[in-house]
Formats: structure tokens, C-alpha cells, sequence
């Protein structure tokens, strides 16, 4: 694992939202941005990020519990990434075929699952 110097890289594949509600864009945006490693799709005044080739718009609203990300990364490493960033899971189990589940709440406290390698 790389040193806690260096910016660590997380490995997002699938999200089955793509469109996200926020209460502040810009500070979900940041959040997404930052947190989970997803480039920017268009101009930065559209607030639109990418992952697997499809944007991913903010839009106001109220917060969901129905979002899930499929990562590439193991556990260990997913972990160390979140604790980094400060983001506290608040649950975990774990999932057919080696693969575990993490919760955790973005910066609009929309609740996510993050599944990850064992």
C-alpha cells in the first residue's frame, strides 16, 4: 500500500443512480469529486461528473438510501480511503462471491453502499 503521503486513487466501476440529490451542488459535487475519484464530464459550471463513460448530475432534492457504487478495491485499502477523507462507515456486511458492503453517508447525508473486494 502506498504511503500515507501519497494520494491513494479509488477505483469506482458502477453506480446505479445518476442523479444525485443534493441540498448544496457545489458541496456535493466536491464530495463526490474528491471523495470517490470521479473526473469531470463537460464544463466545470455543470457540475456533472463521470463514471463508467455516464454522467452524474446533482440535482436538488432530498436525501435517498438508494444508492449503490461497485468499486474495484479491496477492503483494506477501501477503508484506509475513507478514513483519509474523514467518512465514518456506519455499517458493513459482508456479500456473496468475496465481496464485502460498506455504508456510509455523503456530505448531502444520502446514505451509500459501497461494495468492495474482500
Amino acid at each position: 500500500m502506498a504511503s500515507c503521503y501519497n494520494k491513494y486513487i479509488m477505483k469506482p466501476r458502477k453506480l446505479n443512480l445518476k442523479t444525485i440529490p443534493a441540498r448544496n451542488i457545489d458541496r456535493a459535487y466536491r464530495f463526490w469529486r474528491d471523495v470517490f475519484d470521479l473526473p469531470q464530464s463537460g464544463h466545470e459550471s455543470q457540475r456533472h461528473l463521470t463514471i463508467d463513460g455516464q454522467d452524474i448530475q446533482f440535482v436538488v432534492g432530498e436525501p435517498t438510501a438508494d444508492i449503490e457504487l461497485l468499486v474495484r478495491d479491496h477492503q483494506d485499502v477501501l477503508k484506509a480511503h475513507l478514513r483519509n477523507n474523514f467518512i465514518q462507515i456506519v455499517h458493513s456486511d459482508t456479500r456473496f462471491n468475496h465481496k464485502i458492503a460498506f455504508q456510509i453517508y455523503d456530505s448531502e447525508h444520502n446514505l451509500i453502499t459501497i461494495e468492495a473486494n474482500q
